[in-house]
Order: C-alpha cells, then sequence, then structure tokens
C-alpha cells in the first residue's frame, strides 16, 4: 500500500500551471493562501479510478451511483457511528447547491422566511440567502470559547430555520455533543428547521476533538427538522469534481430537493461519482497522512502568531485557521489586510467576506516549505509597520 507520509505531501503539485482557480487568480508570484483547497497530490486510488473511467473514451451522462452512496455510508458508519438510511440522501452537485435548496424550502413553507446564520461563518451562507433575497438573524459566536452566546438573548421570531456549520468555518471549532444539544434544543424551541453542512466533518485534526455528525446528535422526536450536507470534497480534496449528498430524513423535504436534482440543478457528472466513491473506499490511509501533515503546519501557523502577538482561534477542525489582526489597522491607515498582505506576495482571505472585519483566514494546507516562505513574507510585512 502506498505510504502516505510527509514526503508524499512535501512534493510540489504544478498547480500554477493549471486552470486551478487559487493558483491563477493573483498571479505566479504570490503564494495563495486564500481559498479552501489544498495543494497537496491527491490520494493514487482516486487518480488511478478516474483515470481508468477516462480511458473507456466516453462522457456520456451518468446514473446516480448506488455503490458510490453506499460508499458513502458506510463510510460515515464505520468513522462516526452514523447510521444513514439510503433512502434519506439525494445527491447534489455542491454543498452550496443543498444549502440554497434549504433556503428555498424555507423561504416556500414558513410563517417566517428567514434563517438564522452564526457568525463569522463561510461567506456563501449570507451571500446565498442576499440571493434569494431571504431574511437573516445573525448569532454572532465568540471566537475564542466558549463558542456559543447566550441564545435566550437571540429574537428567533423572524426565522423558519437554521444553517449550521459543523466544523465550523472559518473559527475552526469541533461543535462538541452538548453544544449540539444547545443548538437542537433552542430550534425545538423555536419550531427551526436545522440545517448542517458538515463538509469539514473528516478535517478534526486531534482528538479528544471529535466530528459529531448532527443527526447522530438529534433526538427521534426532532429528527424530522434537521438534514446534514456532506461531501467527500473538502476532506478528501476533490471538490473540483462536484459530487455532494444533502441527507434528508423528513421525506416531505426530500421531495422538495428531489424535484429540482436534475432539472433546474444538474446531476453529478460521471467523475464526481468515480471519485467520490474512490475517496470514501480506498482514501482513508491518505487522509490521515494528510491530518498529520496538518498538525505539523498547524505548529508553524501557531509560531508565526505567537511571534507576533496575534490572537488566533484554536484550530480543532479544518485547514483554515482565523487570525485576529485588528492591532494591525491603525498602522495600515486604511488598506485592506487583503491588499496589504498582497504586496508582500501573500494571497489571504479578509476576514470581512466571513463577517469579522479586522480578521484574516490562512489556508495552512500546503507544503511546508511553501508555508514558511509565505508566513516569512507576512513578518516582513508586519515588521514594516509602525507598531
Amino acid at each position: 500500500m502506498k505510504r502516505y507520509d510527509f514526503s508524499f505531501f512535501d512534493t510540489p503539485t504544478a498547480r500554477a500551471k493549471s486552470d486551478s482557480v487559487k493558483w491563477t487568480r493573483y498571479g505566479e508570484d504570490i503564494i495563495p493562501l486564500w481559498i479552501a483547497d489544498m495543494d497537496f497530490h491527491s490520494c493514487d486510488e482516486i487518480v488511478d479510478a478516474l483515470a481508468a473511467r477516462a480511458k473507456e473514451g466516453c462522457f456520456g451522462y451518468a446514473n446516480d451511483s448506488a455503490s458510490a452512496i453506499e460508499a458513502m455510508i458506510a463510510y460515515h458508519k464505520e468513522h462516526y457511528g452514523w447510521e444513514i438510511d439510503p433512502d434519506w440522501v439525494v445527491p447534489q452537485p455542491g454543498v452550496v447547491t443543498a444549502l440554497s435548496m434549504f433556503y428555498e424550502y424555507v423561504k416556500a413553507t414558513s410563517y417566517h422566511p428567514g434563517v438564522m446564520i452564526n457568525r463569522p461563518v463561510y461567506h456563501h451562507f449570507m451571500m446565498s440567502a442576499d440571493l434569494l433575497q431571504i431574511n437573516k438573524t445573525f448569532v454572532d459566536l465568540n471566537p475564542f470559547a466558549p463558542h456559543l452566546p447566550d441564545l435566550s438573548k437571540i429574537d428567533a421570531l423572524p426565522c423558519g430555520g437554521w444553517m449550521l456549520c459543523n466544523p465550523q468555518n472559518p473559527l475552526g471549532h469541533a461543535w462538541t455533543e452538548e453544544e449540539l444539544k444547545t443548538i437542537l434544543a433552542f430550534s425545538k424551541e423555536h419550531n427551526l428547521l436545522l440545517a448542517s453542512d458538515e463538509i469539514h466533518g473528516g478535517l478534526v485534526l486531534d482528538t479528544p476533538n471529535t466530528y459529531r455528525p448532527t443527526l447522530t446528535v438529534t433526538d427521534s422526536e426532532f429528527r424530522d427538522n434537521v438534514m446534514a450536507f456532506v461531501a467527500p470534497s473538502k476532506t478528501f480534496n476533490v471538490p473540483g469534481l462536484g459530487c455532494s449528498f444533502a441527507i434528508v430524513p423528513n421525506p416531505k423535504i426530500r421531495a422538495f430537493f428531489q424535484q429540482y436534482y436534475g432539472q433546474l440543478i444538474p446531476n453529478v457528472n460521471i467523475f464526481g461519482w468515480v471519485g467520490a466513491e474512490a475517496a470514501y473506499r480506498y482514501a482513508e490511509p491518505w487522509r490521515q497522512g494528510m491530518l498529520a501533515y496538518l498538525r505539523n503546519n498547524r505548529e508553524m501557523l501557531y509560531a508565526f502568531t505567537s511571534r507576533w502577538e496575534l490572537p488566533v482561534c484554536k484550530l480543532e477542525a479544518t485547514y483554515l485557521a482565523f487570525i485576529d489582526c485588528n492591532r494591525l489597522l491603525p498602522a495600515l491607515k486604511g488598506e485592506s489586510l487583503q491588499d496589504f498582505f498582497l504586496r508582500y506576495g501573500v494571497a489571504i482571505h479578509d476576514g470581512e467576506i466571513f463577517g469579522s472585519p479586522g480578521w484574516i483566514r490562512v489556508n495552512i494546507a500546503t507544503q511546508r516549505e511553501l508555508l514558511q516562505k509565505a508566513f516569512d513574507r507576512m513578518s516582513e510585512a508586519i515588521d514594516s509597520l509602525a507598531l
């Protein structure tokens, strides 16, 4: 079996010469630590499965793959004790599509057509709500523990649903069972539908933290009010293949999702199915090697933030670090954090897009040598300021 050790993940990929959004957005001289995909070579078994299908030489329409769905269900049962009924599964070309469908359902069926959204959060939560003209009520999370605010002070009346991110992007927090129970109890009390984006579930970095699928914490009485969205994309670095799954126990809500799939929403493509099945069946050794590599990169991150006394959220899950740079702002004289670091050759995500001005999100899922080079450039940038 292939050894997915540090030397494997240290090997650069030629992404700058591909059509990579991450590597072409800002040019050759910029180290991209912004968008959420990894620079690591994919698991060999995934590559081999895709190559074998490509050699068939015909790329027609694909049926939904019962085998890939079976692999996804088996993987979640083995690793997280999550018993997913096959009838609950609705394929999706992406999790953003699924969360938009959730918003559409809330808008179409709820007396209060609004959604609660944790903040800071993955920006598409807010962008999709705006595009669909659905009202937003924000639950402002604490960057450091305890993360949940006092929910009794949240006015849920305008809302029919709550869109959760589990684990949380960009705070890098793996929600605990008790926290999820608190969220579920509030949802139950206020008759909210709860949807949970669990795309980062396979990226919990170490114990005692673990990924707790929201539907494994939900009691049977409230289960029909809860759904989850999962995908191999972030965990196994295959986001470009476009294969995700809405897990929807409620048959009425599931029918709403199904009526759009293959109509307004495109079917999952043939390579999406092949890549997803290979990931769930064969890529676990790759995942374990990747997590070990990320733990090492996390120490590099902490060394950088400690040097400059920049508070950073404890990175329990994901490869996306959220760093408080508010103390730099006076010296920037109105320049954005994104533009500031870009001048020194590093592309980061400005926290404003997630609802946290003064913060930055940094993707550490790249080769150690490149990550250190990026931190050196960022240090040079900070050193240039009159702090």
